[in-house]
């Protein structure tokens, strides 16, 4: 006689005395039902499971293109910029790469606070415009 073990959800486990050829029976079975479950799941891996055991998916192609259409809007930008006249690009540059606030810029220059807001319209404006074209 040989003793079969179950264990149930709940955690609770029952065991049953079977005979020797029924035992052997269950061994066959249990073995042919771990055979199933690999070829059904060998090919069949969770993205949780490889993570868990250190496989990392970085997606390089993302990255690459990302990287591409920065470089063509940084060009595409720079390219805009130099379109600007000297004053214009001057602003620009104090406002959008050096963060200098509207009123430095204006005390700077000795003009109100205002009439720098409205040329920064202007410019961005004209950066706009001029961005919409290279498209």
């Amino acid at each position: 006689m040989q003793t079969i073990k179950y264990k149930f959800a709940d955690g609770t486990t029952s065991e049953i005395e079977v005979t020797d050829e029924i035992y052997s029976l269950h061994l066959q079975l249990l073995q042919e039902e771990k055979r199933n479950h690999w070829r059904e799941t060998r090919r069949h891996i969770s993205l949780n499971y490889l993570l868990e055991n250190g496989v990392d998916f970085t997606d390089n192609a993302a990255d690459s293109f990302a990287a591409v259409e920065l470089r063509e809007n940084e060009e595409r930008i720079h390219n805009a910029i130099n379109q600007l006249s000297d004053k214009q690009r001057e602003l620009a540059q104090k406002v959008f790469f050096e963060g200098m606030t509207l009123t430095d810029i204006a005390k700077e220059k000795g003009v109100s606070q205002p009439a720098i807001t409205q040329q920064l319209a202007t410019v961005i404006k004209k950066l706009k415009k001029l961005l919409q074209k290279t498209l």
